[in-house]
């Protein structure tokens, strides 16, 4: 695979790594984004009220799969991608989960608003900017061509 196929790959990369940061500025639930639900609603259902900072709410997860698109790009690493890739999937998953499991919210899929949607296509379209960086593999021309030994001068 050349590098600019992988280039091409990197660049897909970090359109869905920047799409999952920016669905966290879009309603995902009631009217509410990803800054104003609490980083503890991924592991306990009854996180509720807003979260105290930015640092403290789910837009953080977030945010961090952005910058790690961006590293991962930068440096053509496919596992600082898939590492962003993974913190994104496991926020929305965790997400999903903790909501669906809630007692106090009648939650469907219909509720789901544009911030959640676009964070799942966007995981997508990072998973497909993964795919086509490639591994960097060597072609037969860059192979390094062994010497055959010289047998010894005979007596």
């Amino acid at each position: 695979m050349t590098t600019r196929q992988r280039a091409s790959g990197a660049v897909v990369a970090v359109v869905g790594a920047l799409g999952v940061t920016a669905s966290s500025y879009l309603d995902w639930y009631d009217g509410r984004d990803a800054t104003d639900i609490p980083l503890e609603r991924l592991f306990q259902t009854d996180a509720v009220g807003l979260p105290s900072s930015y640092w403290n709410s789910m837009a953080l997860a977030l945010a961090v799969v952005g910058l790690l698109g961006v590293l991962g790009a930068l440096l053509l690493s496919r596992f600082v991608l898939l590492l962003g890739w993974l913190i994104g999937a496991a926020t929305l998953a965790l997400w999903i989960v903790m909501s669906v499991n809630d007692n106090s919210l009648s939650f469907s899929a219909g509720d789901l608003q544009a911030g959640a949607w676009l964070c799942g296509v966007a995981l997508l379209v990072l998973l497909v900017g993964i795919i086509g960086t490639g591994r960097s593999q060597r072609s037969d021309d860059e192979t390094p061509t062994r010497a055959e030994p010289v047998p010894p001068p005979e007596p």
